[in-house]
């Protein structure tokens, strides 16, 4: 018998040694395994690797989280806006009538077109004293201190890619891309040089990650003959297509915004519809656009699909293909503009997201679904709200019923929202 025991208990220490190596040092057997330690795991074995996929894909299904935000159209603080709030003594004046639809919201964007004034050896911009206020020059110059209202009622992504951009010069973007840094208020469409320019700007909302790329048909008052390495251009489709494709593994929703049209008009120029569409069929989620001063129509488009739907919202010849929404032109939002009614006149979207399967809200840090999978888990579109304003002194506020529904008939729409 001691005979036996001699041979039985080496053996089973043997056996024993084994299974704790295999199972506690896996990439020994399995070297072309990678083995990923998570914040939730005790030791990294696939055990617990397993364990904690399926602790997370619980965790997604019942965590779903969504976020609304507000986009506007164009934003112009200075000339006779700037003469009102410097009459007034308060920056907040343009905003003050639509404080509560701003406030709403987890977020608002909207387009620049008043570059800040950059400091000068007379304490002034190119014209005037700290900006352009007053007079009818077309060249835009806001003072510094006013792009604080953006950050008052909730702007925490601008668009600088317009043809207002170079008014102050190469100075006058450099200046306000600092001014906004120092609000915390990120921005698309300009940069130190066009890498920078096509950077997208990522903003986060209640677990949500929604991304702006931004650009222009001109970066100064020429209709577009002037070119430059630092606002970038709709025709640049090669560099928006790139700019998408990176943007669709840090953002769950993509908003490409475009700065082009013709002024006064209510249709959309073959410009505008080439850039919006070609944005979507590189993977945006939404096009939005201004420069026209009027609000234009709207297109459900379904990529691949170039037989625009330009007049509303009727069915596609190709629905069931993950078609989305172009917004043309909201046109004016905080403007000067007093000589007409459709100058008067603005759109505002109030767009709502959802998102499902994300992380675990409470464990900050630890591994999510989207680390996991290797790509993140798109949000979706649950509604567009589609909220007209009118432009009294300089002062936005919301439409009424009836105007609401007069604005909306223009571009062809019989409801005011809009559920995908």
């Amino acid at each position: 018998m001691q005979k036996y025991l001699k041979i039985i208990i080496p053996t089973l220490l043997v056996i024993a040694a084994i299974l704790i190596v295999y199972y506690k040092l896996p990439a020994l057997f399995h070297p072309h395994t990678s083995i990923t330690k998570f914040a939730d795991t005790s030791d990294g074995s696939l055990e617990d690797y397993y364990q904690l996929g399926q602790s997370l894909s619980v965790r997604g299904t019942i965590a779903a989280t969504s976020a609304t935000f507000l986009a506007v159209g164009d934003i112009m603080l200075s000339r006779n806006v700037a003469a009102a709030i410097q009459k007034s003594g308060d920056v907040d004046l343009p905003f003050s009538n639509i404080s509560n639809l701003l406030k709403s919201t987890d977020f608002n964007f909207g387009n620049l077109e008043s570059p800040v004034s950059p400091p000068s050896p007379s304490g002034g911009g190119i014209k005037g004293e700290g900006g352009i206020i007053g007079g009818h020059s077309l060249l835009f110059g806001a003072p510094a201190d006013y792009l604080k209202s953006l950050s008052d009622y909730n702007f925490q992504i601008i668009n600088l890619a317009n043809n207002h951009a170079f008014d102050q010069g190469l100075a006058g973007i450099d200046v306000t891309r600092s001014t906004l840094d120092n609000l915390n208020i990120a921005h698309e469409g300009t940069g130190d040089d066009l890498d920078q320019a096509w950077t997208p700007a990522v903003v986060e909302a209640n677990g949500i990650k929604i991304g702006f790329i931004g650009a222009s048909y001109a970066s100064t008052n020429d209709g577009g003959k002037t070119t430059n390495n630092y606002v970038a251009r709709i025709e640049d489709l090669q560099n928006l297509k790139s700019a998408i494709l990176n943007l669709k593994s840090q953002a769950d929703f993509i908003v490409v915004t475009m700065h082009a049209g013709t002024e006064y008009t209510r249709t959309p120029n073959q410009a505008q519809i080439t850039f919006a569409h070609t944005a979507i069929n590189d993977g945006a989620d939404i096009v939005i656009g201004a420069h026209p001063h009027w609000i234009q129509t709207i297109e459900k488009y379904c990529p691949g699909n170039d037989a625009a739907v330009g007049e509303g919202l009727k069915p596609s010849p190709t629905t069931g293909q993950n078609c989305k929404y172009i917004f043309y032109s909201l046109g004016n939002f905080i403007f000067d503009q007093n000589f007409s009614q459709e100058t008067m006149q603005g759109l505002t979207l109030k767009i709502t997201l959802s998102k499902s399967g994300s992380s675990n809200p409470q464990a900050p840090g630890a591994a999510s679904l989207d680390d996991l999978q290797g790509s993140r888990i798109p949000a979706t579109l649950e509604s567009i709200e589609l909220l007209p304003i009118i432009i009294t002194n300089s002062q936005p506020r919301p439409a009424t019923a009836d105007e609401t529904k007069k604005i909306l008939q223009k571009i062809g729409q019989t409801s005011f929202i809009i559920k995908p």
